[in-house]
């Protein structure tokens, strides 16, 4: 399946995935507040995001370390906040962060951040002290 084919724009600010069968977001916190997060203001905006029913979904949640990764792909091209380029997939709207964080580990006291410039990923120390940005994510269910 082509990226074209792959990722859909649906018209309603949201992105879905075929291949991954997820719906993602078409913008990210940093878009969304217009500012960092850390992990209570990520739990917060998802939270947010049940509560106005968003894109007629109440089932957004943080992505796993896996799902945020399928995002990225070097041969993608966007740019974040500061025009610097990021590689994920053109739908999403330009303008974000320059990262992503997953849910909490299970089990843990951590999460994972996805660097969208480089790919890396990192555990960083301290869930309410560092400031990434976050985009939700839901599982498609045949809607």
């Amino acid at each position: 399946m082509s990226d074209m084919q792959r990722f859909v724009d649906n018209g309603n600010s949201t992105v879905t995935d075929k291949e991954a069968g997820l719906m993602w977001t078409q913008t990210d916190t940093m878009q969304d507040l217009e500012k960092w997060v850390n992990y209570q203001e990520c739990m917060d905006y998802v939270r947010g995001l049940n509560e106005r029913n968003f894109a007629g979904y109440q089932d957004w949640r943080l992505p796993t370390q896996d799902e945020m990764s399928t995002l990225f792909d070097d041969s993608y091209s966007n740019k974040d906040k500061f025009g610097k380029e990021i590689y994920i997939p053109d739908v999403f709207t330009p303008g974000c962060g320059f990262s992503m964080v997953a849910k909490l580990v299970s089990g843990r006291r951590c999460t994972w951040v996805l660097n969208l410039r480089d790919g890396e990923s990192h555990q960083p120390v301290g869930l309410w002290t560092f400031s990434e940005a976050a985009r939700a994510v839901r599982t498609i269910k045949n809607d």
